[in-house]
C-alpha cells in the first residue's frame, strides 16, 4: 500500500508561506531609522559600534550605545546604512552579542 500525502498538515509551500511582507520592486530595503533592543549582550562597552544583520539584508548601520555592567541599556541608530528591513535583528558583537529589531526604516526614491 503506497503512503498518502495529508495535504495542508505542517506542509509549508510556496502558497502559504511567507516570511516577510512583499517589498514594492525598487524599495528591497531601507535606512534604519529605529529600533529595540531585544537582548543586551554581555561584555559589551559604550560607543557606536558596527552592526550585523542577522537576516543578511542590509549592511552600513551603526548604533550608539550605552551601557551598564556590560549589558546595553541604550541605543541610537548613528548611521542607517542602506538594504534594512522592518523585522530584520542587528546584532552588536561583546562576550555574547546584544540584539535589536529594526523598527522604522526610511525609503529614498
Amino acid at each position: 500500500m503506497a503512503a498518502q500525502p495529508i495535504d495542508g498538515v505542517g506542509v509549508t509551500t510556496s502558497a502559504t508561506f511567507y516570511p516577510r511582507p512583499p517589498i514594492e520592486p525598487g524599495r528591497e530595503g531601507g535606512t534604519v531609522v529605529s529600533v529595540t533592543r531585544l537582548t543586551g549582550g554581555t561584555g559589551q562597552t559604550a560607543g557606536t559600534k558596527a552592526t550585523t544583520d542577522d537576516n543578511i539584508n542590509g549592511s552600513g548601520c551603526t548604533i550608539t550605545t550605552t551601557v551598564t555592567d556590560g549589558v546595553v541599556t541604550g541605543q541610537t541608530v548613528a548611521v542607517g546604512g542602506d538594504g534594512y528591513r522592518a523585522g530584520d535583528v542587528l546584532s552588536v558583537a561583546g562576550t555574547t552579542s546584544a540584539t535589536f529589531r529594526v523598527d522604522t526604516v526610511s525609503y529614498t526614491n
